[in-house]
């Protein structure tokens, strides 16, 4: 019961962060939005009752509804990072090619 304490302290830091982000203008809305909801529904879920989790669990076809919810949360976590590292490398490319045409008309000069 303490880690629902723990987890909800760290998502209210979240919150706050967020705030300041929308304050400092450092972020979209739509990515304050989606942050905003995600971490809501978090929220949320954290509190719902152990019987609920349970369920899930049932419907998806493992013991407990957390095992769900960590699968879940590992799929989209390399999702992301596959996601990610595709970006990475597109920029990666991008900037190689930039550099190679600023030092060919360099050299020209």
């Amino acid at each position: 019961m303490i880690i629902q304490y723990i987890a909800t302290g760290i998502i209210l830091i979240i919150f706050g962060q967020l705030a300041f982000k929308v304050i400092r203008d450092k972020a979209s809305f739509v990515k304050i939005l989606f942050w905003l909801s995600f971490w809501s529904i978090a929220l949320v879920l954290i509190w719902l009752p152990k019987e609920i989790f349970d369920s899930l669990g049932d419907i998806v076809g493992v013991g407990r509804g957390i095992d769900a919810l960590v699968y879940l949360s590992i799929i989209i976590l390399f999702y992301t990072n596959l996601r990610l590292n595709s970006r990475l490398d597109k920029l990666e490319k991008n900037i190689t090619k930039l550099v190679r045409e600023i030092a060919k008309s360099n050299a020209k000069k």
